[in-house]
Formats: structure tokens, sequence, C-alpha cells
């Protein structure tokens, strides 16, 4: 069990999912419409779960705009990320995320996050299901 003091921001979250997503490998991953919004908003209600069986506490919320089916959350944990170099946003359109760091950087990132590693796999496991089973 955690800390009982553990606390995940969203910059934590964002931070622990690409740090995953590059430990498994993954290059990058599409922003060009919602799909990683949608893809999301699951994903995290699973995570809010886990947390709370694990005694993290969560500061934040992913919330799906109504309309527009994004998240403001998520665009600026993207770009939060992209400017600590985690990521990069390919040019000239801006519409794929790049994953930077490499499976060693990732590992020593996730090492320091409340939850840990595993958690955060779990995550981006999770994430990639659910984008690769959202139509494009």
């Amino acid at each position: 069990m955690a800390d009982p003091a553990a606390r995940v921001t969203a910059r934590d979250f964002f931070t622990g999912l690409f740090a995953a997503l590059a430990f498994r490998g993954s290059g990058s991953i599409s922003i060009r419409n919602d799909r990683l919004d949608r893809a999301l908003a699951p994903v995290f209600e699973q995570f809010l779960r886990r947390a709370e069986a694990e005694d993290i506490e969560v500061d934040f919320r992913i919330r799906l705009h109504p309309i527009h089916r994004d998240s403001i959350i998520v665009r600026n944990a993207i770009y939060s990320a992209a400017q600590r170099d985690l990521i990069s946003l390919d040019n000239p359109e801006y519409q794929d995320v790049r994953f930077k760091l490499t499976k060693e950087e990732a590992d020593r990132v996730l090492s320091t996050l409340p939850g840990g590693k595993d958690l955060f796999l779990s995550v981006a496991d999770s994430l990639v299901d659910s984008y690769e089973a959202l139509p494009g």
C-alpha cells in the first residue's frame, strides 16, 4: 500500500503515462482528432479505482467536453510535457506526440512516481488497447 500522503497530479499522471509508453517502445501517438482523449477517459476511470485501492490521492479529473469530445486537461498536459522535453510535437502541424525518453530514462522516471512502475505500465497498456479499439 502506498504512503497515505501519496498524491498524483495531472503532471505526474501524464509524465508516468508518457514514460510508460516510451518504456513499452511506443514511438508516437496521434492527436489529430479527439481519439486520444476518448481513449483516455475510460482508462482514467480505471486508474482512479486503482489509485483509491492503493491510497493514492488523485487531484485532477479527465472529463470530455460534451460536444467536442476532447479534454482541456489532456491538451494542457501534452503541451506541458513538450515544454519539459518528455515528448515532441512533430512539425509542421503538431499533430503527433513523439516520446523522447529512452527505456532507461523512462524506467528511472517511473520509479519516482506515486504508484510506481507497475501502475503506469498498466495504464499505458490499457490506453493502447482503448486507443486501438476506437475508430481513427
